[in-house]
């Protein structure tokens, strides 16, 4: 009986080792078929005249989800989208099976006919008002719904907040109910002294604590800008359309989610120099004056105004925009563990002539989403965690694809892990830094940078990496969404080039090397986390 239990023991572990062996050549396999004809075979199509730039809403962006829920289904990855809708006068229903789309609805809301502003100043018992001239004298994003307002005016500085240089302009302000008047960028002191990192993370914050602090909306003013909003710049009659500068021709728009409730509009005004001018009359300064004198002294006292009221008049035009996110499921042996893969594949769209194909924003990230879904089901291992690839939509419009999941997830919360996004990852910083990625990680989770280093070395991946743990990841790319409910997250990022936002970010940009070192180490990353405990 002993001789028979050695023997079982000693085929059991050669079955095991085997298998072992053959997990770890299906994943070794997996990584060396990632390849850059491989990427090119996909991104060559998304990021193609034929997908007219896939704006959210439009025939490009619904052939775009059409071809990635064909790939996903060729890679054997099953669809974690709705299920589908019953259609027809007889409610026909096609199945019980999940399709690979998310579908919702965006509210759409541009500027309509009627943009007034008005300054009253108040002196003693008379009053004046003055009218101001939109799109020259002012402008403003459009909100989600009309708004009329009449509030004072309160004279912030720069209004720049920052503990590091010990600088608040806000201080003491009460701007509860108040327009907040701020002069755009951050004092020349403050410019010498910190990263640009840290110049715009406090450009954002200003209205954030803006809000917080009650304020009726911001009327903000470029010193170097003698109008406000859109000039269409001359046409030279000698210029063929080609030769011109290109504009997408996109109007201005507000997009958030549909829904029983929307949020409160902020109003985020642009005034001219000249505008400005007219509302610190009230505290007997102009704006030159007050740019010069901060920028010397970072203890320059910030004036206050009197007599000054802004009145507020807008109209919006609202249409509902279809959208979808298409989503795709490898489900593990453990159902409620759960790491999202996410990329966003709308872009800007076409317009003049023009075509935004977006291939490194962000048909490369898209492809890469899609390469490790590939890689993964070429495993031929059921990994210990679900594994879900999410393409999102409408990211362009304010990360409102990625948003919508987050908000509605099919799982608990308590299930979902990590997201690991994927935003531009096909361009070198510069061309003489080729090797260089940035690797930013939520800083609760230490070991992600060990595992990267260790992973780099084991498969040989040339990669130069600057590691940036951060307790809320910075970017505006949608692992905001995921950060936003407490949920880690990581993502690698090389350059952000000068082709960002124009029609020139083509195919023919695409640094491939870089982008297929990327999608390597990230497949390798998210194969150990889906199989191991951390």
């Amino acid at each position: 009986m002993k001789r028979e239990y050695i023997i079982l023991c000693y085929l059991f572990a050669i079955f095991s080792t085997s298998l072992i062996g053959q997990e770890d050549d299906g994943f070794s396999k997996a990584l060396n078929d990632i390849n850059q004809s491989v990427l090119k075979a996909q991104l060559g199509f998304l990021a193609s005249d034929w997908t007219e730039g896939r704006e959210t809403g439009t025939k490009g962006e619904l052939l775009s989800a059409d071809y990635i829920a064909s790939l996903l289904q060729l890679y054997g990855v099953k669809p974690g989208g709705d299920f589908p809708q019953p259609r027809g006068y007889v409610n026909i229903q096609e199945g019980k099976e999940r399709t690979y789309f998310q579908n919702f609805n965006l509210l759409k809301t541009s500027s309509g006919e009627e943009q007034v502003l008005k300054i009253k100043t108040s002196e003693g018992s008379s009053s004046r008002i003055e009218i101001c001239t939109y799109n020259v004298d002012f402008t403003l994003w459009p909100g989600n719904k009309s708004v009329e307002t009449e509030a004072p005016v309160v004279f912030a500085g720069y209004g720049f907040k920052n503990d590091k240089l010990k600088h608040d302009d806000f201080g003491k302000l009460d701007l509860k109910g108040k327009f907040i008047l701020k002069v755009s960028g951050s004092p020349a002191y403050a410019r010498e002294e910190l990263s640009p990192s840290e110049l715009s993370a406090a450009t954002r914050e200003a209205e954030n604590i803006a809000k917080k602090m009650g304020a009726a909306g911001i009327l903000e003013v470029n010193p170097n800008a003698e109008t406000a909003g859109f000039q269409p710049s001359a046409r030279r009659p000698e210029l063929s359309p080609a030769e011109r500068n290109p504009s997408s021709g996109r109007p201005f728009a507000n997009y958030e989610l549909a829904g029983k409730t929307s949020d409160d509009y902020f109003p985020m005004i642009q005034i001219s120099v000249k505008t400005a001018n007219e509302i610190l009359s009230g505290a007997g300064i102009i704006l030159d004056d007050f740019v010069k004198k901060a920028g010397e002294d970072r203890f320059y006292p910030i004036p206050a105004v009197r007599g000054k009221s802004i009145y507020l008049k807008t109209s919006v035009k609202s249409e509902i925009v279809r959208a979808r996110n298409v989503i795709g499921i490898i489900e593990g042996k453990n159902p409620d563990q759960i790491i999202v893969l996410g990329a966003h594949y709308d872009h800007l769209g076409s317009a003049n002539g023009y075509i935004w194909n977006g291939a490194d924003d962000n048909g490369s990230g898209t492809t890469g989403v899609l390469t490790i879904a590939k890689a993964v089901t070429e495993t031929r291992v059921k990994p210990e965690k679900t594994l879900i690839f999410a393409l999102w939509t409408a990211e362009e419009e304010g990360l409102l694809g990625s948003k919508y999941y987050v908000e509605n997830l099919p799982y608990p919360k308590s299930s979902l892990r990590l997201n690991v996004n994927f935003d531009m990852i096909s361009r070198y910083i510069s061309d003489n830094d080729t090797k260089k990625v940035i690797m930013t990680y939520t800083d609760l989770c230490p070991e992600f940078k060990q595992m990267t280093e260790a992973n780099l070395k084991k498969y040989g991946i040339d990669l130069n990496v600057e590691y940036q743990p951060m307790k809320d990841p910075s970017g505006g790319s949608d692992h905001r969404s995921f950060s936003a409910i407490g949920i880690p997250i990581m993502r690698f990022k090389p350059g952000h080039r000068e082709q960002y936002h124009t029609p020139a970010d083509e195919v023919n940009t695409v640094n491939w090397d870089i982008m297929e070192k990327i999608v390597k180490i990230s497949f390798a990353n998210v194969w150990e986390l889906a199989n191991s405990t951390w």
